[in-house]
């Protein structure tokens, strides 16, 4: 049995899986805000997983964590996490072998979640194929030939961090105009709180008296049609249409997957992507390009990292 950790800005997400990618427990933390707290939690999140498994420790062959930012692998640190940010330079890999006896490896979140694509949600009919992970931030997973591209240091595809703005917003990663200052979760709730003065009426007032804002809030107001929500939504789904016409033009995939909370808005958001990514894309790029959401992206990041830590110990 094989454990996975899926780190991102706002939730930590385990499960506990076997060599064939069935699912056998899942676990899941709000993400700490101290390191500390971090710690401990994570330990004890790893320790409920390995309490699912009747055998024990003893048969959890590895663990396998995907996390935001930049990383190591190597020497399983990660270097830069723009949304955690006491996690830069935290040895992870060190300090999970030291408390729990387990081997641990390091990936990049996006490029753990992409394995869970390619291995649970239908990738590997694809051979050339994209991830997008829309939420706290955005992160992306790709495919060439069948097989995952990591970059020479595993820190490919920060998708999220390209920019479509040179003289931009300031982004925590310390460059400004990167597409998720402007398409991510964070950035509607920061979008919907610039211009709520300019709408007085909008239903998203009544809902924050009682609810602290948040990019669920501003979907569901605009499935009801709030003018706000409409506006944010549009102006967010437009610069994500550019990221994604980007990333059609550099590639040409076969498809784009889209998963992350966010992906649960594709009713509004994906008409306007499409619709922008057809205005900006070459002639004869992204004719027959499939976009896809997926199914399960609570467990798919979480179970790739688990599939991550198998081929650690298949293929060391």
């Amino acid at each position: 049995m094989y454990i996975g950790l899926d780190i991102g800005g706002s939730a930590v997400k385990g499960v506990l899986a076997d060599g064939n990618g069935r699912l056998l427990g899942f676990a899941e933390i709000n993400t700490p805000g101290k390191i500390k707290e971090f710690e401990q939690d994570i330990i004890k999140l790893v320790d409920s997983l390995t309490v699912m498994a009747s055998i024990g420790k003893d048969g959890i062959k590895c663990i396998g964590i995907g996390a935001a930012g930049s990383i190591d692998r190597k020497r399983g640190v990660i270097i830069k996490s723009a949304n955690i940010r006491f996690l830069d330079g935290y040895r992870i890999v060190k300090k999970i072998e030291k408390s729990t006896g387990i081997k641990t490896v390091l990936e990049n979140d996006a490029t753990a979640a992409a394995m869970g694509v390619w291995w649970v949600e239908g990738g590997s009919r694809y051979s050339e194929w994209i991830l997008m992970t829309l939420g706290t931030g955005i992160g992306g997973g790709l495919f060439i030939g069948n097989s995952i591209y990591t970059g020479s240091s595993g820190n490919s595809m920060e998708i999220g961090h390209m920019t479509i703005d040179y003289n931009g917003k300031k982004c925590n990663c310390g460059s400004s105009g990167c597409l998720e200052r402007y398409a991510s979760a964070t950035a509607i709730v920061e979008s919907a709180e610039s211009l709520i003065g300019e709408y007085p009426s909008s239903s998203i007032i009544k809902r924050t008296m009682n609810e602290k804002l948040s990019s669920r809030i501003i979907y569901e107001e605009a499935m009801n049609k709030d003018r706000l929500a409409l506006r944010v939504f549009n102006e967010a789904s437009t610069c994500l249409g550019y990221g994604v016409a980007n990333l059609i033009n550099i590639f040409n995939p076969e498809a784009i997957f889209f998963g992350g909370g966010l992906s649960g808005a594709r009713e509004i958001m994906m008409p306007v992507v499409k619709k922008t990514v057809k205005k900006r894309i070459m002639p004869g790029m992204g004719t027959s390009t499939k976009y896809i959401v997926i199914r399960n992206f609570k467990t798919t990041p979480a179970l790739g990292a688990a599939k991550i830590a198998m081929d650690s110990v298949s293929n060391p």
